[in-house]
């Protein structure tokens, strides 16, 4: 074996380490809004019947605070209200099982000179429990929710299952105390297996089938399409369309996803209650529905709103990027190196310091490829790579590689000196990050290639 065969066949196996293209970012997108957990009292005195409803920001660490009367049929009331409001106590919303800042329409009713409570903002989950049909059982687990016990509650039903399988309050009753605790997987599963779903946990039930769809659909496609539609026929909202364009794009329908998820992009920006994350989740899962349907203008687009909701993300640019990847190593592996040269630097250039340094080191591997290489090219990608990410162990390796390549031909001491300090750092990084098989692929290639006398690359390929 000559001194470029040796060269380039340990590259093409690098190539294979390094090909690993970022996967399509999985998104928290299950919104769970703020909740009354106790209704307060006031001191003030109720001027009559009315309805008042305030606007009050609830804090990721479950503080608050009134911000606005949003609405008002009796002036004489607000104050009552507001007082009512304040001295309330509420959970935060969440993103995932992550407590975010958001606010919460309290609605106050008011008869005569007395309050009149909603039963649907009772409970910690706002799902009512009280006005349920449940059996002794599912009336024990009930009072463990309403206690905020959500553990306990969860084991308390699951063992009562076991003596009463066909339960389906009890079955309902674990689905409310998993979303409770933000276990959407458990409580969809629950739901899943309840015949008809009570009016009252529908709501908690379609979050569920969204949430558990979004996080499963890389795993389980197939599950997830199943959970997604589900939460679409209970409610057809923003966050059920979102998670039945997820689970469709896991599924590779990318025209019914494209679909979905302009529904779901359309409700969201006509919606002012949607936190901006959400709208860029949104918009982010919307153009990966693009580029699978090879629609690139409109991912740019897409990708060019992100950017106006929130300047610091890097969603779009990632998506972007990523579809790039995905390209240009279809074309390295055609042997198109100039196609695969030019969709890495797309990618490099896109704004994703991640993508940016993936992109250059198989943009080095892809010139080693070539039929005719060009080191100082290909060190010139791994210098980027390295400029922008130093411990990244394949851009060291391919840094290690053009300069070999350009010592065999060269035979200067001071090139093989850097070749050698390159590979050697490549490897200590390979080591610290536990890939013993690239470490391997190093070595090898250290002794195949700078422990040997040197000799002129001949060009020809593996």
């Amino acid at each position: 074996m000559n001194q470029s065969l040796r060269v380039l066949s340990i590259a093409f196996a690098a190539l294979l380490a390094v090909g690993q293209i970022p996967a399509r970012a999985q998104y928290a997108t299950e919104f769970v809004p703020a909740k009354l957990i106790k209704e307060g009292k006031t001191s003030t005195t109720i001027a009559g019947s009315g309805k008042v409803v305030v606007q009050v920001q609830v804090n990721a660490d479950g503080s608050h605070k009134v911000t606005k009367i949003i609405s008002s049929t009796n002036l004489g009331d607000n104050a009552a209200a507001t007082e009512i409001a304040n001295s309330s106590t509420y959970r935060p919303a969440r993103r995932g099982t992550t407590p975010i800042t958001a606010f919460y329409d309290f609605t106050l009713r008011f008869s005569g000179r007395t309050v009149v409570r909603s039963s649907s903002e009772s409970s910690s989950s706002g799902v009512s429990l009280g006005g349920a049909s449940l059996t002794p059982a599912a009336s024990q687990v009930a009072a463990l929710i309403r206690s905020h016990q959500y553990a306990q509650a969860k084991s308390k039903a699951q063992m009562e299952l076991l003596s009463s399988p066909g339960d389906d309050s009890l079955r309902e009753m674990l689905g409310v105390a998993s979303y409770d605790a933000g276990d959407f997987t458990s409580a969809a599963a629950a739901f899943d297996k309840v015949a008809t779903i009570g009016a009252q946990f529908r709501s908690a039930a379609a979050q569920s089938f969204a949430a558990a769809a979004v996080k499963g659909a890389t795993d389980n496609p197939e599950q997830s399409l199943a959970y997604a539609q589900k939460a679409v026929a209970i409610t057809p909202d923003t966050n059920s369309r979102f998670a039945l364009g997820v689970a469709q794009l896991a599924n590779n329908d990318s025209a019914a996803a494209l679909a979905s998820l302009k529904t779901a992009h359309d409700m969201a920006m006509a919606d002012s209650k949607i936190p901006l994350a959400s709208k860029v989740n949104i918009d982010a899962e919307l153009l990966q529905a693009y580029l699978a349907n090879n629609d690139v203008q409109d991912a740019q687009g897409i990708a060019a709103q992100i950017k106006q909701l929130d300047p610091s993300s890097t969603a779009g640019a990632r998506a972007m990027g990523a579809s790039l990847l995905k390209s240009g190593q279809a074309a390295a592996v055609a042997k198109d190196t100039a196609t695969a040269l030019r969709d890495y630097d797309q990618a490099a250039a896109v704004g994703d310091p991640t993508i940016a340094v993936t992109a250059n080191v198989l943009a080095a591997f892809a010139i080693a490829q070539g039929a005719k290489p060009d080191y100082k090219r290909m060190q010139s990608y791994a210098d980027k790579a390295i400029a922008l990410q130093p411990d990244n162990p394949q851009a060291n390796f391919a840094e290690g590689i053009a300069l070999t390549a350009q010592w065999s031909s060269s035979h200067d001491d001071g090139t093989k000196k850097k070749a050698t300090d390159a590979l050697a750092k490549a490897d200590q990084l390979a080591k610290a990050q536990g890939n013993e098989a690239l470490s391997l692929q190093i070595e090898t290639f250290v002794k195949q290639n700078l422990n040997s006398a040197p000799s002129a690359p001949s060009g020809n390929g593996p």
